[in-house]
């Protein structure tokens, strides 16, 4: 017998500072605020049907090097919504870690992807991706 899971309920996001980093999720990647737990160390986030957790242990370590996108949490936006996604982080003053739109590096999930990092240097991906190229 073997596990078999059926998805994925969440993952979590360290941080540094849970308000700072609740405002950007919500803000700049245009997520939802699902509630904070008692501690105030933990705040559930929704992205559509989807969940994370940010946390503030205390332990955060910056997963990656300047300019590196090899960690990084990916949002998707529908295909229509991506030059507008885009324009909305160039508005906030945030650097993109890659040139927009690089395809050559998106074999498994093709479509146009752009990486930034949030207050505490996570990797944030936006694309448009609807789904994995074939043979996945």
């Amino acid at each position: 017998m073997t596990i078999e899971p059926q998805g994925i309920l969440h993952f979590t996001i360290g941080v540094t500072d849970l308000d700072r980093a609740s405002d950007f999720y919500q803000n700049v990647v245009g997520c939802k605020l699902v509630r904070v737990n008692k501690k105030n160390t933990m705040a559930f986030m929704s992205a559509g049907n989807d969940y994370f957790v940010l946390t503030n242990t205390g332990r955060h370590v910056r997963p990656n090097d300047d300019g590196d996108t090899v960690f990084h949490h990916s949002f998707i936006v529908k295909p229509e919504d991506y030059d507008k996604a885009v324009s909305f982080v160039e508005s906030h003053d945030i650097e993109t870690m890659v040139p927009i739109g690089k395809l050559d590096q998106h074999n498994t999930f093709p479509g146009r992807h752009i990486y930034f990092y949030d207050p505490d240097g996570n990797g944030v991906e936006i694309t448009e991706c609807t789904g994995p190229a074939a043979g996945l």
